[in-house]
């Protein structure tokens, strides 16, 4: 008697059906992680930003009085980008923020531009400029937090 080896043609598209279940399962759980770890960064990315901000404030090298604007944390979900920009509305630091991200200032932030000014003394020139929300487009756990 002779006895054959393998996998039939049957056991072998059965196998690969469930592979491909299996593979579809899986794909949304990666998509998902995938935005969290971008909605972390940026998070990250923000408030280093807002530290930077203060930081020029607070440093004031161009003598800015108490009520003008010291610097400014400007965000652009256009360009894609986080920006620090001091008195004389140079850019001193910036990130690029995945094309997937949003990053959403409070209400009072949003006079023309998603902004936050600063005064020479550290502060948010704005009392209703403190929230903010970052989302990712392709699912995850939205960051928020209070400045």
């Amino acid at each position: 008697m002779v006895r054959q080896r393998g996998v039939t043609l049957i056991e072998l598209m059965i196998g690969i059906a469930l592979l491909a279940i299996l593979a579809l399962a899986i794909f949304p759980l990666g998509r998902a992680w995938v935005a969290n770890a971008q909605i972390t960064k940026t998070e990250k990315e923000f408030l280093e930003a807002y530290s930077r901000a203060k930081n020029e404030a607070l440093r004031n090298p161009n003598a800015v009085k108490e009520d003008d604007v010291a610097a400014t944390l400007k965000v652009n979900n256009t360009d894609k980008k986080i920006e620090v920009i001091n008195s004389k509305n140079v850019v001193i630091w910036e990130a690029v923020i995945s094309p997937l991200i949003t990053v959403t200032l409070s209400t009072g932030c949003t006079t023309g531009h998603q902004q936050l000014t600063l005064n020479n003394n550290g502060y948010l020139r704005t009392d209703s400029c403190t929230l903010y929300n970052i989302a990712a487009s392709g699912g995850g756990n939205n960051a928020s937090g209070t400045l």
